[in-house]
């Protein structure tokens, strides 16, 4: 009996799927974020997937009264066998704060439960989190509510004052910069003093938190609730604290940046078991890409790294997809470009168009020769004309508030500044995206400004990863550290950015072709220049005879060089030696310089740079056909 008792008081959970917010706009409204495809598969999918995991039973689910319907639908459709879900709904909610003032008039919570957003991702065990919170309660009966963070790697903007002893929170802001902290905090116990702690939107809450909200009209947020509560603490006889997970993966999805972050994880697998191939049926191949059924792919389609196709989908001749996710049921053309873009289910992209980072919504019609780039986002049904080019825009199919400038006849563009009903607090950030740069100082040094063209600033994993390389490369040359100490320290950022071993390659070569900044490239001349780098190179030997052992990772060698060349004029002026040399050295083999020279390759300086190595490649030919004839005589 006291099994039974013990199993109702833990097994209830409340999420909330309205998030407040348009974040997400035109894709998906404030109403049904929750619905917003991850990785093919609702937001929502995963937030009640680890509740299941966890072994969760009892669900409230509270939604607006217009996305009701999608929800249940969805819900009923998914396997969640074992949820027991109860939906509540209201048209008068309008925060946080009212959902749980909502929830209170309606009794709805009978004991010690979860809360958490609908937008939570990854694998945590509750259970446990739940039992220490009763056993918490048992030694402090004002405890009313455990934050669940995460361990960060770095300063996430946020202070919070722990007891050492307890984790209970004594204080928390949310400001940047330097903070006063009131002298009595240190004064009466040891203090832990975090700026390294990661939201999760995840909390243990105890059946006293609804009537506290009740009771304060003026908590509208769960910061509101915190500093409340902290500044009330003698008043309110209520106490906060915090548990650190640093084990797992758990992560939040509020906007765009955040969203292409978590789907990089997922395709990466640090979310296991929420993964593609487990959620969904796809087949992994090599490179984290993941393909759905009944695909229909031309023989010249190129599909890139970190990439997902969905179910049914058609490719065309000569399209190229890299680092993006399509839904299931798209048709795309010929000679079609798709790199770190979403596109929803139902997408029609035509011939010759480009798409770079990017949000597609459900049914979306790309025709003939446009361009979208730089986080635009498209909502449903919406059409776009050919040879339209479109950058940094928001689009709706319809000019649902009168106030949208027509671009087509299904294709609005919806202008901030002009729309006086839309909230002026509100910043909506788009998808992060960086202009193609093939130089060390793009990233190192402070007086490029033309790399990281950034919506929100912070570089992805591989451009860490090659910054890291940079800086171990500059130390090692000019403080003569060993090569394998080197190799240890390349390996370890590879590992810490999951970057993949042909990537590496490529980024090792840039690497130490780019490691003078501008000042130092305009003070060399070509000899000079050609003379250091040569230097450089024989130093590295061991690091470039580490990474380039196959021919795989020649090419890669060779591609990396040929790319930085066409950003550099100086390597440019000295190509064709750097790559003799390199042969000379037995790091490039003469099979892959032969191969990579035949392989045709699109654009002016895939040509300018072929015709250059052509007295090399013919040396090499005769060099070939002499051994041939020495052996056969």
């Amino acid at each position: 009996m006291s099994s039974k008792v013990e199993k109702q008081d833990v097994l209830q959970a409340v999420v909330v799927a309205s998030f407040f917010h348009k974040n997400f706009w035109p894709a998906a409204g404030k109403d049904d974020s929750c619905l917003v495809p991850m990785v093919n598969k609702p937001l929502l999918y995963y937030t009640l997937d680890l509740l299941e995991s966890s072994g969760i039973v009892d669900v409230v689910l509270f939604c607006s009264s217009c996305s009701t319907d999608r929800i249940k639908t969805f819900v009923r459709d998914t396997s969640f066998h074992r949820l027991n879900v109860t939906y509540s709904s209201s048209d008068t909610c309008r925060s946080f704060g009212d959902v749980l003032r909502h929830l209170d008039a309606c009794a709805l919570i009978r004991n010690d439960f979860v809360l958490l957003w609908g937008n939570v991702i990854g694998k945590l065990s509750l259970l446990p989190l739940v039992k220490q919170f009763k056993e918490l309660r048992q030694r402090d009966k004002g405890a009313v509510m455990t934050l669940i963070y995460q361990q960060g790697n770095s300063d996430t903007g946020q202070t919070l004052v722990l007891s050492s002893d307890s984790h209970r929170v004594l204080f928390h802001n949310k400001s940047r910069g330097k903070i006063n902290l009131p002298l009595e905090l240190v004064l009466n116990e040891t203090v832990q003093i975090r700026r390294d702690l990661l939201e999760t939107n995840i909390a243990i809450c105890s059946t006293a938190v609804p009537p506290l909200f009740a009771d304060n009209f003026d908590f509208q947020t769960k910061d509101d609730f915190v500093k409340g509560l902290l500044i009330n603490e003698e008043i309110l006889n209520s106490t906060l604290y915090v548990h650190i997970i640093d084990k797992g993966y758990v992560n939040e999805v509020f906007d765009w940046p955040s969203y292409q972050k978590a789907s990089h994880d997922i395709l990466h697998r640090w979310s296991y078991p929420q993964v593609p191939e487990i959620i969904d049926k796809y087949s992994l191949r090599y490179g984290n890409v993941y393909f759905g059924e009944n695909l229909k792919l031309a023989l010249t389609c190129d599909v890139g790294n970190d990439t997902v196709i969905g179910s049914d989908s058609i490719f065309g001749n000569g399209t190229s997809i890299f680092k993006s996710i399509i839904g299931k049921n798209c048709n795309i053309g010929n000679n079609v470009v798709i790199e770190n873009s979403y596109l929803f289910n139902g997408v029609n992209v035509k011939d010759n168009s480009v798409i770079q980072y990017s949000v597609i919504g459900e049914n979306c019609l790309i025709k003939e020769n446009s361009t979208i780039i730089d986080s635009c986002i498209l909502g449903s049904n919406v059409v776009i004309e050919s040879t339209t080019e479109l950058k940094q825009k928001q689009l709706c199919s319809s000019n649902f508030n009168n106030k949208m400038i027509k671009l087509s006849p299904k294709a609005y563009v919806y202008d901030a500044e002009n729309d006086s009903d839309s909230d002026g607090e509100q910043e909506t950030s788009g998808l992060r995206y960086h202009k193609k740069s093939c130089s060390s100082y793009s990233y190192s040094s402070s007086d490029n400004d033309d790399t990281a063209s950034i919506v929100a600033s912070i570089p992805d994993d591989t451009c860490m990863f090659y910054s890291e390389v940079v800086d171990s490369l500059i130390r090692g040359f000019e403080d003569h550290v060993h090569c394998d100490n080197l190799i240890l320290e390349i390996n370890s950022s590879r590992y810490a950015y999951n970057i993949n071993y042909r990537e590496a390659n490529f980024q090792v070569i840039r690497a130490m072709l780019t490691l003078n900044n501008k000042a130092e490239l305009k003070a060399l001349n070509q000899v000079r220049y050609y003379a250091q780098l040569q230097s450089q190179l024989d130093y590295f030997m061991p690091v470039l005879k580490n990474y380039i052992k196959n021919m795989d990772s020649c090419e890669d060698c060779l591609s990396a060089i040929e790319d930085v060349a066409k950003c550099e004029d100086m390597l440019n002026t000295v190509v064709v030696k750097v790559i003799h040399h390199l042969y000379d050295m037995n790091v490039l083999s003469e099979e892959s310089i032969l191969k990579w020279h035949q392989k045709d390759e699109d654009g002016p300086f895939s040509k300018i740079i072929r015709d250059k190595t052509s007295k090399l490649v013919e040396w090499l030919k005769d060099a070939e056909e002499e051994t041939d004839s020495d052996d056969s005589s």
